[in-house]
């Protein structure tokens, strides 16, 4: 139960800034790479085995989620607020790709 009448969160979660995101050892840095003027972070989560790719600089950050385990050809699930700026210049593709082979480059633990 939250004791506090701000509805913020007790503790050390409370005095975070919101808007970065929370890094944890489950979220491995892959790399960044530029997407018509606009830099691409992509972020390995090792427990379901797949790439989130966030703007930098740009809220809402995150763009959307390569899913690239299993058995299925890798997809790319975009987050609605970003669907406009996907549509053009396959940049949807070209996401995915690079997720793809950030992926396939990353550190093995």
């Amino acid at each position: 139960m939250n004791a506090r009448h701000d509805r913020l969160p007790a503790g050390p979660a409370a005095a975070a800034d919101p808007r970065r995101p929370v890094r944890s050892s489950c979220l491995i840095v892959l790399g960044c790479v530029e997407v018509d003027d606009f830099e691409v972070e992509f972020v390995w989560s090792t427990l379901t085995d797949t790439v989130l790719a966030d703007f930098r600089g740009v809220e809402p950050r995150r763009i959307g989620t390569a899913v690239i385990g299993g058995r299925a050809d890798p997809a790319f699930v975009a987050q609605p607020d970003h669907l406009y700026w996907l549509g053009y210049e396959h940049r949807e593709a070209r996401i995915l790709q690079a997720a793809v082979r950030l992926f396939e480059q990353r550190p093995r633990r």
